[in-house]
């Protein structure tokens, strides 16, 4: 499902991994999603709007992951966990892990994070000290355009930054990594400094 395309989500879920059972500092960066709104069979392998296997290493341990809700109930589902990820998998397998993970999932119904999750191409994330955005696309270019793209949707929707001061603070002071060229549709994911942010302008909440 393309981003034009892409139905009016009702509510948006978060999964937030509350606590692992081993005691490492960054595991799990694993398969989160919920269903996509189709009634074809749906491949594990490519990520998407829908989550799946981003192999995003950042996303471990008290990460907060933003999902669309697609379909009624959301039939979200998690998988695939990892002892340890680098950027840019190129192995098709990082170093997998028969792990056990609690998750605490959060129905979103605010407008504001609905508008910003419906003009985002892919899912967003964020920790404790920075904002995730993704870029998702079979080509690796198209994959970073998306993800800075979606890096200045969420800077003008959440801090009110006009287009320009984006992406000077993108190039000047971001920084982007590829995620993962091994799933089909190859990933990239940027990351912002929420230090950074309130002095580009003034938070709009």
């Amino acid at each position: 499902m393309t981003h034009d395309t892409a139905p009016d989500f009702r509510a948006l879920i978060t999964a937030r991994r509350a606590e692992l059972d081993l005691l490492a500092e960054k595991l799990g960066r694993q398969l989160q999603e919920v269903a996509p709104a189709t009634e074809a069979a749906v491949h594990s392998v490519p990520p998407g709007r829908h989550g799946g296997n981003l192999d995003v290493r950042h996303l471990g341990t008290g990460a907060r992951l933003f999902l669309p809700v697609q379909v009624p109930g959301a039939l979200f589902y998690a998988g695939d966990p990892h002892f340890s990820q680098g950027d840019g998998e190129v192995a098709l397998t990082a170093f997998e892990a028969p792990l056990r993970a609690t998750l605490r999932l959060t129905l979103h119904t605010d407008r504001a994070t609905r508008a910003l999750a419906a003009r985002l191409r892919a899912p967003f994330a964020e920790t404790e000290t920075e904002h995730l955005v993704l870029g998702l696309d079979p080509d690796l270019d198209e994959a970073m355009r998306h993800a800075v793209r979606d890096a200045l949707t969420l800077l003008t929707d959440r801090y009110a930054v006009p287009g320009p001061v984006g992406l000077a603070y993108l190039s000047a002071a971001a920084d982007f990594h590829v995620s993962q060229v091994v799933d089909g549709v190859k990933g990239v994911h940027g990351r912002l400094s929420k230090a950074h942010l309130p002095s580009l302008n003034p938070p709009l909440r």
